[in-house]
């Protein structure tokens, strides 16, 4: 991945995810920094072509939460 990916929750610049890191912003509630970091690697695997694209906040954030649930 060479391109910069925002990564938008709730309207706001939660993360970039750039050359498959992703820096996550400190500001987020536990809750929000799981679902964000799950959107994060949303968008990695698709860099990677191990998903098929393109990235959206709202596909990420279905995947993120299909994550969480199979985690409980």
């Amino acid at each position: 991945m060479s391109e910069l990916q925002p990564i938008i929750h709730h309207g706001t610049l939660a993360a970039v995810v750039i050359a498959g890191h992703a820096i996550i912003s400190d500001t987020l509630s536990k809750h929000q920094h799981a679902i964000v970091k799950a959107m994060c690697l949303y968008a990695i695997e698709i860099a990677d072509g191990r998903l098929p694209g393109p990235y959206s906040d709202t596909h990420a954030v279905a995947y993120a939460h299909t994550a969480a649930a199979t985690r409980n």
